[in-house]
């Protein structure tokens, strides 16, 4: 099924937009630029679509964004990502389709901005961060020097590090167990994002 097909599969099933969109926590209106292509599905959209019709919904890659399912407002859970990525020893995998479970968001979020929650993998961040501890991610919020952050890597994987600044084109980067600074290439390096805090929201 495709977003197009929407509409012959409700008047199949006797059901309308309204009953959709109610599902989806979505006012009509927005259903409806879903459907003809003028607003972007969101990955967790897609997997409450799917729960309604009881079938696949097939998604072009314009149609949905990178990590669709991540928080945009307040009301919505978060997606939980910790695969470890392939041929990594402590690398999250960031595919949309690699989403472990969905939480409710951190107390004091106000909704602002993109949220994710990513589950740590290893030991080398402790003791700040502990081997399967979740940590919630500014998406798209770039860390201050001194900060801890998620690096997203160009190749798909992402770990959190202490961000150290920048040096000519190197990406400082820190860990505590054992407590060392990595110089990265700063073009292997898609973004960083900052931990969440309260002071952030």
């Amino acid at each position: 099924m495709e977003l197009k097909d929407i509409p012959g599969r409700l008047k199949a099933s006797n059901r309308t937009q309204a009953d959709l969109a109610r599902h989806l926590d979505l006012d009509p209106s927005s259903l409806t630029k879903t459907i003809k292509g003028l607003r972007n599905v969101q990955a967790a959209e897609v997997v409450k679509i799917e729960e309604f019709f009881g079938e696949k919904l097939t998604v072009v890659a314009a149609e949905t964004r990178l990590i669709g399912s991540r928080r945009a407002a307040t009301g919505r859970r978060v997606p939980v990502f910790g695969y470890l990525a392939k041929d990594t020893l402590d690398q999250i995998s960031l595919g949309e389709d690699h989403v472990l479970e969905w939480r409710e968001p951190p107390p004091y979020w106000s909704g602002a901005g993109e949220l994710m929650y990513v589950r740590i993998i290893g030991d080398v961040m402790e003791p700040r961060y502990f081997d399967g501890e979740l940590v919630p991610i500014r998406y798209g919020v770039p860390p201050a020097k001194g900060e801890d952050c998620l690096v997203e890597y160009k190749d798909g994987g992402a770990t959190v590090r202490r961000y150290g600044g920048r040096a000519s084109t190197m990406v400082l980067l820190g860990q505590y167990h054992p407590p060392t600074e990595q110089k990265i290439d700063a073009t292997k390096v898609k973004a960083l994002h900052a931990v969440w805090r309260p002071a952030l929201i």
